[in-house]
């Protein structure tokens, strides 16, 4: 009789969460208790405000366009620094105090990418912007992450990816969470945050938007309300939000049940974008 797996929950924070000892903690508790309740979590990490500030300790100015990273040659170099190896190695240690399977897994072992050409993106005023050693997924082999995930063993990705010519590419580690939601068939996208919801003004903590349809967000984008980071976060679950998953969730890591919480009931804690 054939085996059916649990679909999995698939959980990207960012470096600013990983910056930080107790939204780390908070965050990684939740994931050991959903571990605990027999969820199959991937969790995938970025490495944005490090990598600024060790580029800027390096003497390299850091560029982004509508929330999106510019990386030239010597920013891949750091990337390559930050990513697989300060960020993931803490969060490994971590999940192995709390006594959570884990396993590292690269980006470069899992995608085809090409580098992305030219194009124009929110917030570029119109204009073709050229992001450098930046990569357009193709494709992407789970092998690794269903033999981790059958094991019982959480995957750790780091989102640098490479070429078929050998190239290593910077990717959106948003861009590689919805992917890999896609290619899982997740049955729920969790993007961890700093700030833990869509705000309809950022500086009210009571204006916090519970749902949204994917329609109300583009809505929202256009009229300024969602800004920088958050733009990009969005416009990248809407093409999986339209075809196959029904919901993402926009959460923070007040404390070790924020995620629980949003997981049991979607739009308590953060804002659901659904389809």
């Amino acid at each position: 009789m054939a085996i059916t797996m649990t679909r999995p929950i698939v959980i990207k924070f960012g470096g600013e969460i990983v910056e930080d000892p107790t939204d780390l903690n908070n965050l990684l508790t939740s994931v050991k208790q959903l571990h605990l309740q027999g969820e199959k979590i991937i969790l995938i990490h970025g490495g944005g405000p490090l990598a600024s500030s060790l580029s800027q300790r390096l003497g390299i100015t850091p560029k982004k366009v509508g929330g999106r990273r510019v990386t030239d040659t010597e920013t891949l170099e750091v990337m390559k620094m930050v990513l697989p190896g300060i960020i993931n190695s803490n969060i490994l240690a971590l999940l192995k105090k709390k006594e959570v399977p884990c396993s590292t897994l690269s980006g470069i072992n899992l995608f085809h990418a090409e580098k992305r050409p030219p194009k124009i993106v929110s917030g570029s005023g119109g204009k073709e912007i050229d992001f450098g050693a930046v990569g357009d997924l193709i494709s992407v082999d789970t092998t690794l992450i269903n033999l981790l995930l059958t094991a019982n063993i959480i995957p750790v990705i780091s989102p640098l990816c490479a070429s078929n010519q050998g190239h290593c590419l910077n990717i959106n580690a948003d861009t590689i969470a919805t992917f890999i939601a896609a290619n899982t068939d997740a049955k729920d996208l969790v993007l961890i945050t700093k700030v833990g919801a869509v705000f309809e003004d950022i500086n009210n903590p009571q204006s916090k938007i519970d749902q949204l349809s994917v329609a109300q967000a583009q809505e929202k984008i256009a009229q300024g309300v969602i800004q920088g980071g958050m733009i990009p976060k969005l416009e990248e679950s809407f093409p999986l939000l339209k075809k196959q998953l029904k919901k993402i969730h926009i959460v923070g890591t007040a404390n070790t049940t924020t995620l629980l919480n949003e997981i049991k009931e979607p739009g308590s804690e953060g804002t659901v974008i659904h389809s």
